[in-house]
């Protein structure tokens, strides 16, 4: 039994599709997307030796991601910036802009995450199965990599696989910034060394 994931019984109702993603330390964690045909939101769990580390709730009606990390909780809402833009703003639920998600316009593969003034990059690869890579200020200072669903081929073109994507980035860089998880940021960053 996965441990703060499965409250109730309605997980008979859920269709799983499973996501590795791989730490630094070469230690085995699952992206879950699960779907609930009852309700409208869209759960995502991060899980790591059978306990859920990360479950984002997002609501496409409102754009809304609750984001839980242990007894950590953060409401975030996602505006599109313009279609051509690339960019992806978070808002707390007071309506204040704390971050924003950038795509890189020339390499929509890449791009950049900021959380609470904390700057994030990222690339989105396919070599030879999706894959998410987080760094801290460029690529030379990797602080995760991740697999991800395939939804990627078609870079952020899908609304569906933006979403997804959106949501891996937004749920990765915010579990690494929590202060209960520097800890594991040093530890996976001595690992890779």
């Amino acid at each position: 039994m996965l441990n703060n994931c499965y409250p109730n019984a309605q997980t008979a109702f859920l269709i799983y599709k499973k996501i590795n993603l791989c730490d630094l330390n070469h230690q085995h964690m699952n992206w879950e997307v699960i779907n609930n045909q009852r309700s409208s939101l869209q759960e995502y769990r991060l899980i790591d030796n059978n306990d859920c580390k990360v479950i984002i709730k997002y609501n496409p009606l409102h754009q809304s991601a609750r984001v839980t990390c242990g007894n950590h909780h953060r409401l975030f809402f996602l505006e599109s910036a313009g279609s051509l833009s690339g960019k992806t703003i978070f808002k707390n639920e007071y309506g204040m802009e704390i971050g924003n998600l950038v795509h890189n316009k020339f390499h929509p593969m890449d791009g950049s995450v900021m959380i609470d003034s904390k700057k994030y990059q990222y690339q989105l690869l396919n070599n030879p199965s999706p894959e998410l890579v987080i760094y801290e200020t460029d690529i030379h200072h990797l602080l995760a990599s991740c697999s991800i669903q395939s939804a990627i081929k078609n870079s952020f073109s899908d609304n569906s696989a933006t979403i997804d994507n959106n949501c891996y980035l937004l749920g990765l860089c915010w579990y690494l910034l929590l202060p209960l998880e520097k800890g594991n940021m040093v530890k996976y960053a001595s690992a890779r060394s």
